[in-house]
């Protein structure tokens, strides 16, 4: 029995991880996605598609058709009357005085009537105005603003339509008695030439639609709405929704309308929900049946998948404290996860291999240093000797001599001493002195002046940084000129840079030579392999963006800038901090 019950659990690790996703999220997922989709695409369409969506489509169609119609039966009239002739020729009669507009209007109005007759949708006009540049002629009932048939922009707007139908959002209205919401419909009236007469107005009553409105069999908490282009509502059934969530109203829009209005139809479907509630509860239960088979898978894949990528986690940061391949864990699991495994432990296994290999290599390293300076002249010896002619020098008066001798022991001091790495540009000052002592034995015609402020004396530079620029400056600037020569060191910061330019009153040189040395000091050795060599060493040190800049001009000398980061010595600053505090 033991055998058989772990019989499962090994088989099922045997099997790869996709496979595994499969069996688990086909039944997981696949299963009940498919049966809530069944019955609820059942549901949907037995209920709410064949109870409200085919009766809401069919009725608004119908509103619609009936709403096309009547507006449109509106322009045909408005068509009639600027197309008649005896009106055109009524409207193009200019009346003399007020007597003459009297009978105009009077034949206009019978013309009228005769069209007016015969629909029952004529009804709803409210008036008719006929608008001249030499007077207005009003059928129906007047307005006391005129409906603002004089108003400007109307008469744009109309006007740009050339012609065609234009048709007005409603406007609440006034005729000294009562007050009342309607449509206008305006026209261009033209002649026979095409020349404009004015303009034609049809004054509607918004009945004219809502009626339309009243007519349709809609449930009771049904909101009706003709909408202009912008979905503004323009009439309506008085019906308001409320604050319903979008998800249980049902929306229908007719956008046939001839003039570009819009019908709308909103319904609440709380009436309509009890069959899909059913169908729901239904699909709860199958939900819990799976979340319950989920819950099991996903024990089995804890113990296949979570725990064993636990200690995986676990193995790979033992490895990144350094501890030993051979003491790392192996573990059974998904095959994926203990292949990575593994694969993780070999390669500790060979990055130890390289960190034995480096260490040999890094001992091998030292030990050849070693032999080279065992082969180098030994400093003791060579301070000695410099002691024993110094001696020599005082002994015999020579004090040149002597002087000589102290600047190159403090040459070689500086040299020899310390770790190599960057010292405050203070102590490289100090030393350029010593050279320059040294210097002036053989090159006697010249002066040394230094400029550099007490703030950045303490500012880091490379060891011996400078001297190969003041040796460049002698040799091939000062030592071929025939007046007196002058090297000036100064220093100044700019921004976050130290830039410490060494300048010389030498024989300079022509723009030619100046892009010849540039060139050099980033590609093959020049003649000036000092400069060269100070800018590889900044360039290695502090980066590319750093090294030296030249400028010179013939007969007047010479100036190469270094570029180095503003970094203080930290001696310095630590005693900076003490005496701030």
């Amino acid at each position: 029995m033991r055998i058989g019950r772990f019989r499962l659990p090994t088989r099922w690790r045997s099997i790869r991880l996709p496979y595994k996703l499969v069996l688990v999220y086909t039944p997981l997922i696949l299963l009940p996605a498919l049966a809530g989709i069944y019955y609820l695409t059942e549901s949907y369409t037995s209920s709410s598609k064949a109870q409200a969506a085919e009766y809401a489509t069919d009725l608004l169609g119908l509103m619609g058709q009936k709403v096309d119609d009547r507006m449109r039966s509106y322009e045909q009239l408005s068509k009639q009357i600027m197309t008649d002739g005896e009106l055109l020729k009524l409207a193009k009669t200019e009346p003399e005085s007020a007597y003459d507009r009297f009978k105009v209007e009077s034949a206009i109005n019978e013309k009228l009537n005769v069209l007016w007759l015969g629909a029952d949708q004529n009804s709803y006009i409210r008036s008719i105005k006929i608008e001249t540049p030499s007077a207005i002629y009003t059928y129906g009932k007047n307005a006391i603003d005129e409906y603002d048939v004089r108003n400007s922009e109307y008469r744009t707007v109309v006007g740009e339509m050339k012609g065609g139908a234009r048709w007005f959002a409603p406007q609440t209205f006034d005729d000294g008695y009562t007050k009342l919401r309607a449509f206008r419909l305006g026209r261009t009236i033209r002649d026979e030439k095409l020349n404009e007469l004015g303009t034609l107005t049809l004054v509607i009553r918004v009945e004219a639609v809502g009626d339309i409105f009243r007519q349709m069999k809609f449930q009771e908490d049904t909101a009706l709405k003709l909408l202009d282009e912008k979905g503004e509502p323009l009439v309506d059934n008085e019906v308001s929704i409320g604050d319903v969530k979008a998800s249980r109203l049902l929306s229908f829009t007719d956008d046939r309308l001839g003039n570009g209005w819009t019908l709308a139809v909103q319904m609440q479907l709380d009436r309509l929900y009890e069959p899909i509630f059913s169908t729901v509860r239904q699909a709860l239960f199958i939900l819990f049946g799976c979340i319950l088979l989920g819950l099991v898978v996903t024990h089995l894949l804890a113990l296949d998948l979570v725990i064993p990528i636990r200690r995986l986690t676990m193995n790979m940061k033992m490895g990144i404290k350094g501890v030993r391949p051979g003491k790392l864990k192996r573990f059974g699991g998904a095959v994926e996860i203990v292949e990575m495994n593994d694969t993780f432990i070999s390669i500790m296994y060979e990055i130890e291999q390289l960190i034995d290999e480096v260490a040999r290599q890094e001992k091998k390293k030292k030990d050849a240093e070693i032999r080279v300076l065992q082969h180098q002249l030994s400093p003791h010896f060579l301070y000695n000797t410099l002691n024993s002619i110094r001696w020599m020098a005082m002994i015999q008066r020579q004090d040149n001599i002597k002087e000589m001798v102290d600047a190159l022991n403090a040459l070689l001091t500086y040299a020899l001493r310390g770790s190599g790495g960057p010292v405050p540009l203070a102590s490289e000052i100090a030393i350029l002195h010593n050279y320059v002592a040294i210097q002036k034995v053989r090159y006697q015609h010249f002066e040394f002046a230094v400029n550099v402020p007490a703030e950045l004396e303490q500012v880091e530079v490379l060891k011996f940084l400078l001297q190969p620029l003041i040796e460049n400056a002698l040799i091939h600037g000062l030592a071929p000129s025939e007046h007196p020569g002058e090297i000036t060191v100064s220093a100044v910061s700019e921004g976050e840079h130290l830039l410490v330019t060494v300048a010389d009153n030498g024989i300079g040189m022509n723009e030619e030579t100046v892009e010849r040395l540039v060139r050099g000091l980033s590609a093959s050795p020049t003649d000036r392999l000092g400069v060269r060599s100070v800018h590889e060493r900044i360039q290695l040190h502090y980066g590319t963006n750093y090294g030296l800049s030249i400028r010179s001009e013939p007969g007047v000398g010479t100036s190469i800038t270094v570029r180095v980061p503003m970094r203080m010595d930290g001696s310095a600053e630590e005693k900076g901090e003490r005496s701030h505090a």
